[in-house]
């Protein structure tokens, strides 16, 4: 058995040894000589686009935000230029980038670009409060070639792809995929694939798709980004057996082709504008207040806040979550002004307060600091009852907007108070000064 023994060895040193000359074979040059000559290579080839990359740009280990484009111009010198659709068509920054060597090759903007880490930057505005957009900033070098660059986010993990940008225009590029994303943006979709009928709401650059299956009913979230040519998924999908990729834009139309097949059609769907209403959160402020509701926001602006010493951050009006009312913050302290509402035919609704519905510190608020002054034009009396209870009033508004598809504001009219007109906004207002 020993002999045995000492064969094996001397067969598996010599098998050892076989591989050991492959592997020299195999890389001719020390690793760290191939590190330094790969870097070097990726210095070159992100410096030798003429006009910059365009690249497709996932923030969010979950993709939740979607997909950018960002325009990048990259110097020999290490001086990087970027521009994006997150930013002002003509806006740009410069900073700085490096490659380095790092269990792969990592291209690093290592210094602060206010349009670049946008995306990473804890802004509570973009993002969650603490962690923004949770975007990358260092990326491994997946592959490189003049053609094509794609990176993985070391944080995330997502993949981003670059391409040399075709044209010495980046603002002209951004214009367009801002005009295209403007034409195909509807409250809701729908889409038929076979004899499978999917809805389809959108919330920032994701797709939120519902459908049913043999056994149940199933939703998937998309994350694409908007190009100058439609909407490009971040992979594709299959619903069906039928794969889909993206949305080809057709201008002047609410029916966008699949690229992939021309048989799937995404079509969007305009609701009626009191549905949009309650489906949405708007904005409310002093200033789009009637002639009827400006003296009750007034006596909260000039007496009620200052004896609180707070500052109202935000006063919305529509759904919000399971919520479904005014949705406030005051100096940290939020809650929620409960809301009933009835569709009545396709533009009125009847509003009326609900004080079941408060939450948070909606009650507290109603209760000692008279918020109810700021729900008065909406569907409750400025007069308390006998025992100093908030009484609901029922309200019935008619309804227009300066765009059926993709209203900014809508206007409610009172129909038994000609003065009573409230203006509300999809945008963020300051209640006060806005």
């Amino acid at each position: 058995m020993k002999k045995i023994h000492i064969l094996l060895g001397v067969v598996f040193l010599s098998l050892l040894t076989s591989c050991l000359k492959d592997q020299e074979d195999i890389f001719d040059k020390p690793s760290a000589q191939r590190a330094e000559e790969a870097i070097a290579a990726d210095y070159e080839i992100l410096a030798g686009a003429e006009h910059g990359w365009l690249m497709k740009y996932y923030p969010s280990p979950y993709r939740t935000y979607g997909g950018y484009n960002v325009l990048l111009k990259f110097s020999a010198d290490g001086k990087v230029t970027a521009a994006s659709d997150i930013d002002e068509p003509e806006a740009s920054a410069e900073s700085y980038y490096k490659i380095t060597q790092s269990a792969g090759v990592v291209l690093s903007f290592d210094t602060f670009n206010d349009i670049f880490h946008k995306f990473s930057t804890p802004d509570p505005v973009l993002g969650s409060a603490g962690t923004g957009w949770e975007g990358d900033y260092d990326f491994e070098f997946i592959s490189a070639s003049d053609e094509k660059i794609v990176l993985k986010g070391k944080k995330s993990g997502n993949y981003a792809t670059m391409v040399p940008y075709q044209g010495d225009n980046w603002a002209e590029y951004i214009e367009k995929v801002n005009a295209v994303e403007d034409d195909m943006d509807f409250p809701k979709y729908t889409m038929t694939i076979g004899s499978t009928d999917v809805d389809i709401v959108k919330t920032n650059r994701n797709f939120e798709m519902t459908y049913a299956t043999a056994t149940t009913d199933t939703t998937i979230n998309v994350p694409f980004v908007v190009t100058d040519a439609g909407i490009e998924f971040y992979e594709p999908i299959n619903i069906n057996n039928k794969e889909i990729s993206g949305f080809k834009y057709v201008a002047d139309t609410y029916d966008f082709p699949s690229t992939t097949d021309a048989s799937i059609v995404l079509n969007g769907i305009v609701p009626p504008i009191n549905s949009t209403l309650v489906e949405g959160l708007w904005a409310c402020s002093l200033s789009n207040m009637g002639e009827f509701g400006i003296p009750f926001w007034t006596a909260i602006k000039e007496q009620i806040m200052p004896e609180l010493g707070e500052q109202l951050a935000y006063f919305y009006f529509g759904k919000n979550g399971s919520y479904w009312g005014f949705t406030f913050n005051s100096s940290g302290y939020g809650g929620v002004i409960g809301f009933q509402y009835e569709l009545v035919g396709d533009d009125k609704v009847r509003l009326v307060y609900y004080p079941k519905g408060n939450y948070s510190n909606g009650d507290w608020y109603v209760k000692n600091a008279r918020f109810d002054y700021m729900v008065v034009p909406f569907g409750c009396s400025p007069e308390l009852d006998e025992n100093g209870s908030v009484v609901p009033v029922v309200r019935t508004f008619t309804l227009t907007c300066d765009n059926p598809k993709s209203p900014m504001w809508i206007q409610l009219a009172d129909d038994d108070i000609p003065n009573n007109i409230i203006t509300v906004w999809d945008k963020n207002l300051d209640p006060f000064n806005d």
